[in-house]
């Protein structure tokens, strides 16, 4: 089962993930963000954003299904899909593929989503990018419907039990 943490940058996906592992037995992280990194040492994106490139939806389709199929655990992956279409192709392809996919996104007001991108003192390079990317997450969440939300304003520990509840209510 892949279990894809979804919500604007900065919000505490990657903390959340993290957090669920130690509570859904034999959970394991798998960040597509290692696929972008890898593919950026030998193709460049003429955006500079590597989810721009086709090969990095196809690869992190093929990486994370072949995870699943082939070492079997609930692979947690905590990445925002911003651009709807990337998240349907992504997302219809890991289906595709016979895989359980369950999405949570992470949700917290604008300021407050603001106010811990500033905050961040681990990645402080990324801070503008995230910043100038807030409207454009915040507007794409609104719009769905086929995903289930959660509270990200809570203490990192309740967040990441209010995910791992709700993928043991779907099990």
């Amino acid at each position: 089962m892949i279990l894809w943490i979804n919500g604007a940058f900065g919000v505490g996906k990657t903390t959340t993930a993290n957090l669920v592992t130690k509570r859904l037995d034999g959970a394991q992280v798998f960040d597509p963000e290692y696929v972008g990194y890898l593919l950026k040492s030998f193709v460049e994106s003429p955006t500079g954003d590597f989810q721009d490139l086709p090969l990095w939806r196809h690869l992190v389709v093929q990486t994370v299904t072949g995870l699943a199929q082939h070492h079997p655990r609930t692979w947690v992956a905590p990445m925002s899909l911003i651009n709807a279409a990337y998240r349907t192709e992504i997302f219809d392809g890991i289906r595709a593929a016979g895989v359980d996919l369950r999405e949570v996104i992470l949700t917290v007001a604008e300021q407050r989503l603001r106010d811990r991108i500033d905050e961040d003192q681990v990645d402080t390079k990324a801070r503008r990018w995230r910043q100038d990317h807030v409207a454009r997450a915040l507007t794409t969440f609104a719009g769905l419907t086929d995903a289930h939300f959660i509270d990200a304003s809570q203490p990192p520990e309740q967040v990441a039990e209010a995910v791992a509840a709700h993928v043991r209510r779907q099990a």
